[in-house]
């Protein structure tokens, strides 16, 4: 069964996500209002181009060279089936193909003994899941619980683009990405953003009573929140300092220790990479005092060591273009915190 309620007790059983198969998603609003909200279609069409054959290759070598790693550190790995994004999950309602299977951590939430497939506001990803239903079902079949939140439609109207201020995604039907939540025990950030809406917060709350959910209301990303506020161990959070300050922060974090880090190494990236360099920050924790890092950011490590946190370095070379560190990449499924409350 299913059994996660943290970021960073020890890891036991995992998903690494799985690359192959990944094609450019299908230009339309819902690509443009997560990935592009500052750029007309036109020009989305201009830049955006199929992944290089170099680009999956060496991604496929990351993934399986991180499988490895875990199952050396006595992870259980779990990997999703290929999939034929081009074909497979082709929609007449949309008229949209899927993506990849990079990152399970966007499309799947796990609240303790319970799978969440959520309601991403990206149409390519709606079917996203469907590589994964082996190991789903076998979970299923040992106890776990396997549910979806309500299938949205997603039409154009879910976006507005005349207000780049405020949350492009609009609160026209549940809508989020499980990466605009953050699971502490008892307690769950939920970032509104461009990927996640107030109908996904007032659904989780209604379907998950015996969490504190706590609204995000300031928006300090315009999409996912992993990369932004990473939990490392119960008292001591990592803050990305470009985006959270020390006069806005989460009232949750009152009494942590926190560590404001923005010297973040700029990796290179393709001209159509998805992802900020601030997907540095992206790490895997194994236990409390074990993360897994990209090897290019040498000074996280240093002032992670400073606080007792010893890291692994790995490479992921094309997280930027692809859209995901160590922490996206994967998804835990079970670790041995329990419904705690750390505040």
């Amino acid at each position: 069964m299913f059994h996660s309620y943290d970021e960073w007790s020890d890891l036991q059983e995992i998903i690494v996500g799985n690359v192959r198969g990944s094609i450019i998603p299908t230009v339309d609003q819902s690509l443009r209002n997560f990935m592009y909200a500052n750029l007309s279609i036109e020009k989305i069409k201009e830049i955006i181009r199929p992944y290089d054959k170099m680009i999956i290759e060496e991604s496929i070598e990351d993934l399986d060279n991180l499988s490895n790693k875990l199952t050396e550190l006595g992870v259980k790995v779990y990997r999703p089936a290929d999939f034929d994004h081009q074909n497979e999950i082709r929609n007449s309602y949309w008229s949209t193909t899927g993506w990849s299977n990079f990152c399970p951590r966007d499309i799947m939430l796990i609240l303790g003994d319970v799978l969440i497939e959520v309601p991403s506001p990206m149409r390519s990803r709606i079917f996203e899941v469907h590589a994964y239903h082996d190991i789903l079902y076998h979970f299923m079949k040992t106890g776990g619980k396997w549910i979806s939140s309500p299938r949205p439609k997603i039409k154009d109207d879910s976006f507005q683009f005349d207000n780049l201020k405020v949350s492009t995604l609009k609160n026209k039907e549940i809508l989020f990405d499980a990466a605009n939540v953050i699971r502490m025990g008892k307690d769950i950030l939920y970032q509104v953003s461009n990927s996640g809406n107030i109908f996904g917060y007032e659904w989780l709350k209604s379907i998950f009573p015996k969490y504190n959910i706590h609204l995000v209301k300031k928006s300090y990303s315009g999409a996912h929140l992993d990369s932004t506020i990473i939990p490392i161990k119960p008292g001591l959070v990592l803050f990305n300092s470009n985006r959270v300050f020390h006069n806005s922060y989460p009232e949750y974090f009152k009494n942590w220790d926190k560590i404001f880090f923005n010297d973040i190494v700029d990796t290179k990236s393709f001209d159509y990479g998805i992802s900020t360099s601030a997907i540095g920050l992206n790490i895997l924790s194994v236990n409390e005092n074990l993360v897994i890092v990209d090897e290019n950011q040498t000074p996280l490590m240093k002032k992670l060591k400073s606080f007792n946190i010893e890291s692994i370095p790995m490479k992921m070379r094309h997280s930027r273009i692809l859209g995901g560190g160590f922490h996206c990449v994967t998804l835990d499924l079970r670790r041995k915190g329990n419904f705690e409350s750390y505040y």
